[in-house]
């Protein structure tokens, strides 16, 4: 949280000026007037600006301050709320929740809803692209249960080097297998496709080097010739030809 004091003619004009600049909703506006504006002796002298301070919250505890009017307009006990920021999603756990039941909802679905509304609020915020909200580890066992099916094939690249690519999913399933992989630094992932046929490509990190091809050593012309000759003594051992090539004559000297 960053605390700013801004100047002006009037608290109510700074404060409309100010929810404009920070498009400050309503129920995140957090300020004190430390002073009143007044005109002074005859208009002229003496007079004084308002001063306001404002509490600008960050991206992340705007997301948790939202949180904590929403389940208390729902009516629903907790123990308390984290958040945490990775990269560019935020999660917001919610811890001792006594009524974790009626916020699980059949099949997640009541914390899928919560969960869409919130990213609804805050999808303009520049440099944030997803919030998930979890209660109870409900998401994490969630995940465990749907990463045991891909273990296998994420065994199989550690094991033979080949790369895996995995049907298509959707952007939350995506999530959980690059997180899990993330953890292995043997293996890295990529998103292939468009749209819904999306796909993650599970493969080496450090793909094996190819050896480098054995160079051809170059042959004098008597290796050559040798070579030759031992090719057709092995195949014809008992020919009149069957003999060792005759060694290259020297070149002479000229006299002097």
């Amino acid at each position: 949280m960053k605390q700013i004091e801004i100047k002006g003619s009037s608290p109510n004009e700074i404060i409309s000026a100010f929810r404009k600049e920070h498009k400050i909703k309503d129920w995140e506006l957090q300020y004190k007037i430390i002073n009143e504006s007044s005109v002074g002796l005859f208009g002229i002298f003496g007079r004084k600006q308002a001063t306001v301070q404002f509490n600008l919250l960050t991206t992340e505890e705007r997301i948790k301050l939202f949180v904590e009017k929403l389940l208390h307009k729902l009516e629903i006990r907790y123990e308390e709320i984290r958040t945490e920021t990775d990269r560019k999603t935020v999660y917001v756990t919610i811890h001792n929740s006594s009524d974790a039941g009626f916020l699980i909802g059949k099949n997640g679905n009541m914390l899928e809803q919560l969960q869409y509304l919130i990213n609804r609020i805050f999808e303009n915020i520049h440099g944030l692209e997803r919030i998930y909200i979890d209660t109870e580890d409900y998401r994490l066992r969630q995940e465990q249960t749907f990463l045991r099916s891909y273990l296998g094939d994420i065994k199989k690249v550690k094991t033979t080097g080949k790369s895996v690519t995995l049907e298509p999913m959707q952007s939350s399933e995506r999530r959980i297998i690059h997180k899990y992989v993330e953890s292995e630094p043997s293996l890295k992932t990529m998103t292939i496709g468009e749209g819904d046929s999306k796909r993650i490509v599970i493969m080496p990190a450090n793909p094996p080097e190819k050896p480098a091809p054995k160079q051809r050593s170059e042959k004098t012309p008597q290796q050559r010739a040798n070579t030759s000759y031992q090719r057709h003594n092995k195949a014809n051992p008992n020919s009149r030809t069957a003999r060792k090539p005759r060694p290259t004559p020297r070149e002479k000297t000229p006299a002097k």
